[in-house]
């Protein structure tokens, strides 16, 4: 095992537990080791003469039981019941009922005369007998079969058994049932010698018309109840053997004739389906396995006996048939397609489609071995009786006429893990041995209870763990079934023991295994060292410390690739087999309950919860963890130091002394996080305990619904290594508990500290005392006492405020705010907040915007809950919290609480509040991220109130000018005026009070401080001017229609002139903002301008609800107001020259002074259209026109003189000189008309001047 030690040395040690538990999990199943057709491979022990089953004992049959069996008349039978730690035997009519193992206690029964032919144990149907029947004796003869209550009560040496008469039977009518098997449901089938199968159906007392038993023949059809039996014609074959498959609802039958029939019980239990009948199993074997060569003529196939293979152990393999020649066929009931994978099978109960012969397993003795398995077992097997179970499958074999041999076979798991480490799929391999027991072998059956792991690899008893009993006519030899830590037990407990067979022994398990190995014979308990002697321990530790290796570099590959190098970059450290071995035993400790949930909900409602490992699991688990810890604890050698002389590194090791040390430090590193998993584990399942004992169910109906959501799913891993603060919750509960029942809390706070110490710390016993001192204070009322008792809980609360869980926190303040000290509620809420966060990464989290996914969110938010204690208090106390006095009181060394504080204002509406707070504070709250409109908003009046008007204007432009606020576009033009307003006054302040007034920028001359300002006034201006243009687009589109998504769009935020044009005012023909746009960057383009006035002038004359040249007069002057003097936007003479056409072009619509008008209603200046009309004169085809449009200018002007500011500017002279040459241009085109109308304004002219 590599070191890769990251996270916390917790975690770590986690971490390495569940890879080991997951590797265990990586065995095999069944299933996945049979992928071929057929298997044959085996392997002796190591060492080569130790056997995978031994005898343990032997007892012989009573001498009682020899007296009546030497009164046998005419059948005897033989098996036993190890459900109820019982062999029975039948000498014709009695029945005897022996204790092998109180070895001589037996229990005759003779209540009946006829000759028993066949015995079962079944179990009971519900609701028929009493609690104290717990099982159900079915006895067959010839005449009748009934059934006998069977009572028994567990204990030493087999228990006690009492049989209970249930006047429960049905006639047998002559049919002799040869096999009997009971349903988990109490089910009950026969196979009776006629070659029916019944079914014996009882209940609990006579219907109407049923009776209360009765016999059912499953095969019969319904012809046969009315033929004659003499004309019957030919039975069908009887049968040998049943086996029922409670959940898969199946029933295997074995004929006589070595078919097998199938029938399938229902998804309920409640049918009888045969479903398939395979009648040629021999056939089948050989095609899978040409070497497979049972049945012939003179001896034909048989199988000596059916096993079911439970669901926990294949989900695709169902049955194993054990043959006459040893041979093992493994049935399946599930599709090929879905036999590739075992995990991928579905565990239903739903009729089987197919029934077929997958796998062949032939015998030991069919298949040449080593030397001594060759002397230990015969050549050829005749097999009378088997067992099969977890993997192991034991066969008796008639050896000699007084002797049979037991043939055991199981699972190599050391070979097996090898081959799955170098290939990917490996096939069984198993050990094989043959005892030999005394006298013809009945019945063979297990005796150990539990979950069998076909991996005896996994295992934490130092005894082995599997029994089984053979029954022979000279009595039960009890078998142990040997694993590998049982061998190394015999190996090392030898007198002399050879360090080659330690070194063989090493090599065939591997050295993590063989330390593991030795931690099982350390750590066993007293009986177990006991029996193996101090001899055995002395040799397992010296195992483990001179043999267990030293860390080292790990060897780097000859040609190093990237699924070899280390993802750092540095040399990876395997650590030695002892810690390896150490990691691998605690792991396997742990694995029953690691994964498991350690506390679920009590209820549907999920409104209690309670410890969900039953107590006897937990404390054998913590048994084994409390031995190892001892061990661990009196055994400093893992490390070498002064005191030991354990090797440094290997003595072929060429690195410096320097690389030895480092991978020391690393495994010293490991075992400690290894040592420190174990004690916290040790402690959890303490505290588990614990709480079983003081009614979890009960204090968990007082935990708030989200705390007990939490703990609903908790597992014990996730308790031991990640979930402290739960445990602190549950433990507050307790206390809590106690407390209510005015219980003092020293005894259990003692308990707490002796068997929780990791979770019970000095900080919990303030705490605690705290809680029991507001308890007082609560019962206690009113006054300097209870004054006094708040004080001494907040003195001890607040200096272990930091370890306080927000949970415990809102706990604590509740019971100070019933007490009314809201003062305290603040003080220590924000003691456990600065605690929390001592380096204030909070505050700077805050400042920098909360980023997503920041590493210092975790501290904000637990200080956000502590603040929220504070603020809930202040709800709570309504309008008077927004007192000053009440605000003035909050402590105010805490910034972060400031700004939440401030925030809880705003929410409030009490905004006005902040401008009376702490100023830096509260332009810092103002100035963070994210910014708001309204946060913005409460600046600029902040700097208006502070009367800093530069930094008003600064923050009214920001938010004109932002793109993340939803403002409107009315409400950024209002802020770059409010912009513009301010930055005037600060330019007067500044310059009015030079250094004595608020500035801008304190660190500027004021000259430089005026250019700034100035700066900033100048291009706010330009920027409201290209704002207005905006506006004017916007309105355009609305009063348009269907283009409200580009008129939204221009709220969202300020465009450039080159934006609004392009992505608006061009592309959607807005002519009076092309020109505004025009104007605003002085854009010069003679020709587009033109095309645009034109356009404008034709789309106002073609609308009809216009009224022509009146309607062009009032478009012009409207934009002329907007835009005059832009010459770019507004060129003069391009716009006298227009109206002076359309004049040509409507003259019915035309009438002296239109033109003059227009362009004065446009804010032109008198001087200016007269210039502009005079230029226009030289042409001939508008010198009338033009003359006419100056008479009528001139005489506007001299209405106007003195009313407006341009009309002194008038060039007097140049008018009279002008209107001299139209008069004599006149009177030579003979235009009298236009002649005295020159003359009479001339006149008019002179009057004036």
């Amino acid at each position: 095992m590599a070191s890769t030690i990251g996270g916390t040395p917790l975690e770590h040690a986690a971490q390495v537990v569940e890879s080991k538990q997951q590797a265990d999990r990586k065995f095999p199943v069944i299933s996945e080791l049979l992928h071929a057709s057929s298997s044959s491979e085996y392997e002796g022990a190591i060492p080569a003469e130790w056997q995978v089953v031994t005898k343990q004992r032997a007892v012989a049959l009573p001498d009682a039981l020899f007296e009546q069996y030497d009164l046998l008349e005419c059948r005897c039978f033989m098996g036993l019941f190890p459900e109820i730690g019982r062999a029975w035997i039948t000498v014709d009519h009695r029945l005897f009922l022996w204790n092998y193992e109180d070895e001589t206690d037996f229990y005759s029964f003779e209540g009946q005369e006829q000759i028993i032919v066949s015995v079962a144990l079944v179990k009971p149907r519900s609701g028929v007998f009493v609690e104290a029947v717990t099982h159900v004796l079915v006895v067959a003869t010839p005449l009748e079969v009934f059934l006998l209550g069977v009572g028994h009560r567990g204990g030493a040496r087999g228990g006690e058994v009492t049989l209970y008469a249930t006047q429960i039977s049905v006639a047998a009518d002559g049919v002799a049932m040869t096999c009997i098997a009971g349903a988990h449901d109490g089910r009950v089938f026969m196979g009776g010698n006629d070659g029916g199968l019944y079914e014996f159906e009882y209940r609990a007392s006579d219907g109407w018309l049923t009776k209360r038993a009765r016999k059912v023949n499953l095969t019969a059809s319904v012809a046969s109840y009315f033929v004659p039996t003499f004309l019957a014609g030919r039975r069908d074959t009887p049968a040998l053997a049943m086996a029922v498959d409670d959940a898969r609802r199946l029933l295997y039958v074995l004929l006589q004739d070595a078919s097998i029939r199938v029938y399938w019980l229902g998804a309920q239990g409640d049918e009888f389906v045969l479903v398939h009948h395979h009648r040629t199993v021999g056939s089948a074997a050989a095609l899978l396995c040409p070497q497979f060569n049972e049945g012939s003529e003179a001896a034909p196939f048989e199988i000596a006996s059916l096993h079911v293979i439970p669901l926990s152990e294949s989900r695709t393999l169902g049955l194993v048939a054990v043959t006459g020649g040893g041979s093992r066929l493994y049935f399946s009931t599930v599709q090929r397609a879905q036999r590739f994978y075992d995990n991928a099978a579905r565990a239903t109960a739903d009729r089987p489609e197919v029934f077929e012969v997958v796998h062949v397993r032939l015998a030991p003795d069919a298949q040449p071995g080593a030397a001594t398995r060759a002397a230990l077992m015969p050549r050829a097997l005749r097999v009378h009786a088997a067992f099969y179970g977890g993997g192991t499958a034991l066969m008796a074999h008639a050896w000699s006429e007084d002797h049979d041999a037991v043939v055991g076979a199981a699972p190599a798991c050391a070979q097996i893990l090898g081959r799955v480490a170098r290939q990917p799929r490996a096939s069984l391999v198993e050990l094989a041995a043959a005892p030999r027991v005394e006298g013809r072998t009945w019945a063979i059956a297990e005796l150990s209870s539990g979950a069998r792991a076909l991996n005896d690899l996994a295992t934490v008893s130092a005894t082995p763990t599997r029994t089984f009993a053979v029954l022979t006519n000279a009595g039960v030899t009890v078998l142990e079934q040997q694993r590998p830590v049982d061998m190394l037990r015999a190996l090392i407990g030898q007198p002399a023991v050879a360090d080659a067979q330690l070194r063989e022994f090493i090599a065939a398990y591997g050295l993590d295994e063989t330390c593991a190995m030795c931690f099982t014979l350390l750590c066993a308990d007293d009986a177990a060292q006991h029996s193996g002697g101090m001899h055995v321990l002395g040799a397992a530790r010296r195992v483990l410390f001179e043999l267990g290796g030293v860390p080292h570099f790990a060897e780097a590959p000859a040609f190093p690739t990237a699924a070899t190098a280390d993802a750092t970059g540095s040399e990876r450290i395997e650590l030695s087999g002892r810690h390896n071995g150490l990691a691998q035993y605690l792991a396997r400790v742990l694995q029953p309950i690691w994964a498991r949930a350690a506390i679920s909900a009590a209820t549907n409602d999920g409104t209690r919860v309670r410890v969900a490992i039953a107590t006897p699991e937990l404390v054998e688990v913590q048994d084994r963890l409390r031995r190892l810890q001892r061990f661990v604890g009196s055994n400093q050698r893992f490390v070498p130091d002064q005191l030991n002389q354990m090797p440094v590194q290997p003595a072929n090791s060429t690195r410096p002394p320097a690389d030895a040390t480092r991978c020391w430090q690393a495994e010293s590193t490991s075992l400690g996080a290894l040592y420190e998993l174990l004690v916290h584990a040790v402690e959890a399942i303490s505290f588990l305990c614990l709480l079983a004992d003081f009614n979890l169910p009960a204090i968990s109906a007082a935990m708030p619904a989200e705390q007990r959501q939490i703990l609903a799913d908790i597992t014990f891993g996730r308790l031991v290594c990640g979930e402290r603060a739960a445990c602190k919750e549950l433990i507050l509960a307790l206390i809590g508990s106690q407390l209510r029942q005015n219980v003092s809390i020293d005894s259990l706070s003692d308990v707490l500290s002796k068997r929780c110490s990791s979770l019970f710390s000095v900080a919990d016993v303030a705490l605690y005392k705290a809680l029991e001192a507001l308890h007082v204070a609560g019962e206690t009322g009113e006054g300097a006492e209870t004054a006094e008792l708040a004080r001494d809980a907040l003195a001890l609360l607040t200096g272990i405020a930091g370890s306080l869980s927000v949970g415990q926190l809102r706990d604590v303040c509740a019971s100070f705010e019933a007490l009314g000290q809201h003062s305290a509620v603040a003080t220590l809420a924000l003691a456990c907040a600065k605690q929390s966060d001592p380096t204030d990464s909070a505050l700077s989290f805050w400042g920098d915007g909360a980023p997503a996914g920041d590493a210092r969110e975790t501290v904000y938010r637990k200080r956000m809950d502590c603040y929220r204690c504070v603020l809930n208090m202040l709800d709570k106390r309504g309008a008077s919290a927004f007192e000053p006095r009440v605000l003035q009181q909050l402590p105010r060394d805490d910034a972060l609480f400031q700004f939440v504080l401030f925030d809880w204002l705003l929410e409030h509406g009490q905004s006005a509040q902040l401008f009376h707070m702490h100023e830096p504070l509260v332009e810092q709250y103002l100035l963070v991220e994210p910014r708001t409109p309204e946060k913005g908003d409460m600046l600029w009046h902040f700097y208006v109130h502070a009367a800093q008007y530069g930094k008003a204007a600064l923050v009214q432009r920001e938010l004109a000018c932002s793109r993340d606020m939803e403002l409107s576009l009315p409400q950024r033009i209002e802020f770059l005026s409010l912009a513009i307003s301010n930055a005037k006054v600060a330019v007067d302040m500044v310059r009015g009070r030079g250094s004595h007034g608020p500035r801008m920028a304190p660190e500027l001359s004021i000259e430089e401080e005026v250019d700034e300002l100035g700066a900033l006034l100048r291009d706010t201006e330009d920027q409201l001017e290209i704002a207005q243009v905006q506006l004017d687009i916007q309105q355009q589109l609305r009063s348009r229609g269907g283009h409200e998504t580009p008129a939204r769009a221009l709220d969202e935020r300020l465009y450039t002139v080159t934006e609004l044009y392009d992505k608006f005012a061009e592309p959607l023909r807005l002519w009076d903002a092309v020109l505004l746009i025009f104007k605003a960057s002085n854009h010069d383009d003679r020709s587009m301008v033109e095309e645009i006035w034109n356009a404008i002038v034709r789309t106002v004359l073609d609308d009809e609800h216009r009224t022509g040249l009146m309607a062009v007069s009032s478009k012009v002057s409207q934009l002329g107001r907007r835009l005059y003097p832009s010459a770019a936007a507004f060129p003069l003479d391009l716009l006298v020259t227009v109206l002076l056409d359309l004049a040509h072009e409507r003259p019915t619509e035309y009438t002296p002074g239109f033109v003059a008008d227009t362009l004065l209603q446009s804010r032109v200046p008198h001087y200016a259209a007269f210039e502009a009309l005079r230029n226009i004169y030289k042409r001939v085809d508008m010198a009338n026109t033009v003359a006419r449009e100056i008479a009528a200018l001139t005489a506007m002007w001299i209405d106007a003189r003195g009313g407006s500011g341009d009309s002194q500017n008038m060039p007097v002279m140049d008018v009279d000189a002008a209107l001299s040459l139209y008069i004599v241009n006149a009177t030579l085109g003979n235009n009298i008309e236009l002649k005295a109308e020159l003359q009479r304004v001339q006149d008019r002219l002179r009057q004036v001047y």
